[in-house]
């Protein structure tokens, strides 16, 4: 992990903080109105390779047949105990391995939708977005940690939400700044798991206002004939950097406009 953010975050973790929420929307709003087309790409790209694969893997590995001739003789019949009869064998052997890969594939689609948080970054940094940023994390080294990271940040959210469901939500709200700690500090699984959970409960209620508030944009999205949700998710990517940013920041990180303004004597032998 990153040195200087590493000493960023143990700061937060021992002296606290307050984050502004608002301030946050407020940037993750401007922000977005500058990537929307790429941030709703990305989106977009990732349901379609999501639908392809889906039905590929169906395809190569079809789950458990119904016979669906005796189905219908049973339901014509009416009787109770051959309908059990018949879905108690579809069940006696469930074939578990289509589930398996496609959520294996999906894990390993979703860097495409964390292009958007280097997308953000960009824009923030006054650097052009292209579509090629939609692919950055397949060849920046951080495939395989974002993608275990994603399988088990959900595994842990899934038994979360079976236990009493409010563990689930708990399990998000702690975790809300695991991607970005991977991406912009180079933190790897344990780091991004520990460190998003002791900087959140430093805060712990503006990370939830932020995750209602992401909910009540993915409900809002669905709300608009399902097509706002392409933008919908999109933008809660972006509220996550803007947090990220508030909080954490890009202590590592110095852009032109930064530098400008700066003495370019100091420190440089050949201009002194």
């Amino acid at each position: 992990m990153k040195h200087n953010e590493e000493n960023i975050i143990q700061g937060l973790i021992n002296n606290g903080y307050k984050a502004r929420f608002g301030t946050a929307f407020d940037d993750a709003s401007n922000i977005f109105k500058g990537i929307a087309g790429f941030s709703i790409l990305a989106f977009v790209v990732y349901l379609i390779a999501s639908f392809i694969l889906s039905a590929f893997v169906g395809m190569l590995i079809p789950g458990n047949p119904v016979d669906m001739v005796s189905l219908m003789e049973v339901i014509q019949s009416g009787d109770e105990d051959l309908m059990n009869e018949l879905i108690l064998e579809a069940n006696e052997n469930p074939n578990y391995l289509p589930s398996i890969i496609n959520y294996l594939t999906q894990s390993a689609l979703y860097p495409i939708l964390y292009s958007v948080f280097t997308m953000a970054r960009k824009y923030d940094t006054h650097q052009n977005v292209d579509f090629s940023d939609l692919f950055v994390h397949y060849r920046d080294g951080k495939f395989l940690t974002l993608f275990l990271l994603t399988m088990a940040v959900n595994v842990i959210a899934a038994i979360g939400f079976v236990l009493c469901i409010i563990p689930g939500i708990l399990v998000y709200i702690f975790l809300i700044l695991s991607i970005p700690l991977v991406i912009f500090a180079d933190a790897n699984v344990k780091e991004a798991i520990t460190y998003s959970y002791k900087v959140v409960s430093k805060d712990f209620g503006t990370f939830a206002v932020a995750l209602l508030a992401m909910v009540g944009i993915i409900i809002g999205g669905f709300l608009l004939c399902c097509v706002g949700i392409i933008a919908a998710m999109p933008f809660t990517f972006i509220l996550i950097y803007s947090l990220y940013k508030h909080v954490i920041g890009f202590p590592g990180e110095t852009s032109e406009i930064d530098e400008i303004g700066t003495d370019i004597y100091k420190d440089n032998p050949y201009m002194k």
